[in-house]
């Protein structure tokens, strides 16, 4: 009975027991849960903060790329016209001197961005189709004369069985490429840069490879050469300009497309980088041999006339900043367009309800009515149903154009404007009937110019007063007396020049 008692007092003790333990873990149960919920409400806490974070920063990037954007809009497109316009020799140099500079400057500026962007996440690959010829010929024109203004030799290889055109994003190409090729200029004083560039057809991929004979690098340097704001030897460097951003920029646009960069390097004797970039063929057809395409592109280029001369259509731009749209108008005055240039949404809408335009540019970002509230009225109160409305902006951020898209807008166009692109851009959307042609262009030209009958045996002779009669006179080449007289039976000419004399 004894030991009956015993043990029922034990079991009551240790029920006691479990009870308070039980009890304990109801507690840290409870604590559990209100840690988790805690860190649940923490952790929502730091991700609505990153978001605000980087949504703050994306805002301060667009305020800043319109910012700087804007004035660089002004310089380069006023500098464009003075090129267009000047007639003496040292003016065109300092005006071209000025075109340089601020593209190194817009250069800077971009990489500054392009980092912001890749730190933020909003860095974008955008690929389309693209000619080969196009971003070959461009890296052509915008390294060359730097390497040879240097005194350095340029040789820049292309395999003609390249193929024609590719699918890619053939802007962060040109990036790459240019970002190694003027870096390699930049660090070479003497000797020469050699850029070979071929396509591996089983893999898709381009290879790139760019050697030089400057400064190297030590190897002990190697590991800084893709950190951003790293510049190698900055004391004995001092002097290049840059950011040290171009290839810390480089290497992550590589890896985006699916690529890779290597270097080798000897201090003192030279460097080269070899690039792997995957592309996709969409026209097999070889590019063929480069060098003679690009003599004919730039022979073509010194006979330049504005391509797009379209006097029956009748352009809107709508810019809160009167520079930009003296710069805009300035670039089209010789596509003898019907140019209307307005300041605010308002204008653009009392402008759209008494005439018609064929293609609409609005700046996105202006005091009152933005750019989108403006689009979003025009739209509503049907003032241009069918019209392209293109968003003229300095909001350069990755991103931007596909936002603008979802918007309404037609398509973009970044500031600062360049003039081939503002003209590619309104070929793209102006209806072709309204353009004239190279034939009604050469007409209309002859149209206004006295003709003069040359006769004469010889071809050599012919060219000689072909040249000689520049742009005032209109030059009709025979060869005989026979048919001369049957163009003197239907035609007035002002002179005629005959081998041996002239004749009024």
């Amino acid at each position: 009975m004894e030991k009956e008692k015993t043990r029922t007092e034990q079991l009551e003790k240790e029920n006691k027991i479990l009870k308070r333990e039980c009890s304990r873990l109801k507690q840290d149960i409870s604590m559990l849960s209100n840690l988790n919920d805690y860190a649940s409400r923490l952790r929502k806490f730091n991700e609505e903060r990153v978001v605000a974070a980087n949504r703050a920063k994306s805002n301060f990037l667009a305020n800043m790329s319109h910012e700087i954007r804007t004035p660089m809009n002004a310089i380069l497109g006023m500098d464009e016209m003075i090129i267009r316009e000047a007639k003496d020799p040292r003016i065109s140099k300092y005006a071209l001197d000025i075109k340089s500079a601020s593209k190194t400057l817009l250069s800077i500026i971009n990489d500054i961005l392009d980092l912001s962007k890749i730190e933020s996440g909003k860095m974008e690959i955008i690929p389309v189709e693209y000619e080969c010829f196009s971003v070959f010929n461009d890296i052509a024109n915008m390294t060359m004369k730097r390497a040879e203004e240097k005194g350095l030799s340029y040789e820049l290889s292309v395999d003609p069985d390249i193929p024609s055109i590719l699918y890619g994003d053939e802007i962060r190409i040109r990036q790459i490429m240019l970002n190694i090729i003027n870096n390699a200029i930049k660090y070479t004083n003497e000797g020469s840069v050699k850029i070979r560039v071929s396509f591996d057809h089983q893999k898709e991929r381009f290879h790139i490879e760019v050697s030089d004979t400057g400064i190297g690098i030590r190897p002990e340097d190697m590991k800084k050469l893709y950190e951003s704001f790293q510049r190698l030897e900055e004391t004995k460097n001092r002097n290049i300009e840059g950011t040290g951003l171009g290839l810390h920029i480089t290497r992550q646009l590589v890896e985006m497309m699916d690529g890779s960069i290597d270097v080798e390097s000897e201090y003192g004797r030279g460097t080269t980088f070899i690039t792997e970039i995957t592309q996709k063929v969409v026209d097999h057809t070889p590019i063929g041999n480069f060098s003679d395409s690009l003599e004919r592109a730039r022979s073509q280029a010194a006979e330049y006339a504005p391509a797009l001369i379209a006097p029956g259509v009748r352009l809107l731009i709508v810019d809160d900043n009167e520079m930009n749209l003296e710069v805009i108008s300035g670039l089209l005055t010789d596509t003898r367009m019907d140019v209307t240039c307005v300041s605010s949404g308002r204008e653009c809408i009392s402008c759209l309800k008494e005439k018609q335009f064929h293609v609409i540019m609005l700046d996105q970002m202006m005091p009152g009515m933005s750019g989108t509230e403006t689009l979003n009225l025009i739209r509503r109160e049907h003032l241009a149903d069918g019209v392209p409305v293109i968003a003229l902006t300095a909001d350069a951020i990755v991103g931007a154009r596909d936002s603008y898209l979802k918007e309404g807008f037609t398509d973009y166009l970044s500031k600062p404007v360049m003039y081939d692109d503002l003209e590619k851009l309104l070929f793209k959307y102006i209806d072709r009937r309204l353009i004239l042609t190279k034939e009604q262009i050469d007409k209309e030209k002859n149209a206004g110019r006295k003709a003069v009958l040359v006769v004469n045996s010889s071809s050599d002779k012919l060219n000689e007063i072909k040249s000689m009669l520049g742009d005032q006179y209109r030059g009709v080449f025979v060869k005989d007396e026979e048919q001369a007289a049957k163009y003197l039976a239907k035609h007035n000419v002002a002179f005629i020049i005959r081998d041996g004399g002239n004749e009024g």
